[in-house]
């Protein structure tokens, strides 16, 4: 069955509202857009009217939270802040091997540098 786009646009701006997306907001996402799908007549609808008859977005996941246990959501949030904090801490890591890496390399480059022979003196002797 084919959905109008703005069905999905809607879907999506709901989507974009949620601050981190585990197994039950994706289970809500899905059963919004059913229910949609179900009640409306979905290739004649504007984004307007799904805004009329649902609610905006914003709406719409101001009151799933609401529903939702306090201790889930502490939960979701610490789990995602932890996440945040390994991602950048990972990021930081590796930049600075990488920098470390370069400064090897530089300092290889110099002594190699300093170290090539750049002028050869010849003398030459005679024999007697």
């Amino acid at each position: 069955m084919k959905v109008n786009r703005n069905v999905n646009k809607y879907i999506k701006d709901c989507k974009h509202f949620f601050p981190f997306l585990s197994k039950n907001e994706k289970i809500f996402l899905k059963r919004l857009k059913t229910n949609i799908i179900e009640n409306t007549d979905s290739d004649n609808i504007t984004y307007d009217d799904l805004c009329n008859e649902f609610g905006y977005p914003s709406d719409i996941i101001i009151s799933y939270f609401e529903d939702q246990d306090a201790n889930y959501l502490i939960k979701q949030s610490r789990i995602k802040n932890i996440l945040k904090k390994a991602i950048i801490i990972c990021t930081v890591a590796i930049l600075i091997c990488c920098l470390w890496r370069g400064i090897l390399i530089y300092k290889s480059y110099r002594d190699s540098e300093n170290s090539k022979v750049k002028y050869i003196e010849y003398t030459i002797e005679e024999e007697n």
